[in-house]
């Protein structure tokens, strides 16, 4: 606990949106014929504040659905990051990179990897249960004939 007193920064002020929802709500706003409410939603309260907020800002979304909406809506290039992600860089006196929004030092992602790689993956799985379905109906001939 010291150890947390120690590097817990008092100039931090906490801001929370009176927002409701990001818009998203777990899957609705993926359903058709709910973009255009999700997005309205979004731009209601949320991506306006998101937009205007000071570069230094750190825009904690602990929701995945939130993080989401924030990540592929117009959101002035900002990430959202679990509340996790910001307290390990503070006790780990992990800085964010001077003039770039503090994200980008706190929540580190892996990096999609390209198309065609995702493409190979899923061409590979879809293989795999052909194989299987194929193995599984063989077996189930083979028995039915012992019989």
């Amino acid at each position: 606990m010291r150890r947390w007193r120690r590097r817990w920064r008092p100039e931090w002020t906490v801001r929370c949106f009176d927002s409701g929802c990001c818009g998203l709500a777990g899957n609705f706003g993926f359903q058709p014929g709910h973009l255009q409410v999700s997005v309205d939603c979004a731009e209601r309260v949320l991506l306006p504040r998101l937009r205007e907020s000071a570069v230094d800002t750190v825009v904690v979304a602990d929701g995945f659905s939130c993080r989401t909406q924030i990540h592929q809506l117009d959101s002035g290039g900002r990430e959202g990051v679990h509340l996790a992600e910001v307290l390990a860089a503070a006790l780990h006196d992990d800085p964010a990179p001077a003039g770039q929004p503090p994200e980008r030092a706190y929540g580190r992602r892996p990096t999609p990897p390209p198309a065609a790689a995702s493409l190979a993956a899923l061409a590979a799985g879809a293989a795999a249960v052909t194989a299987s379905a194929r193995w599984h109906r063989a077996s189930r001939s083979a028995r039915r004939r012992e019989r």
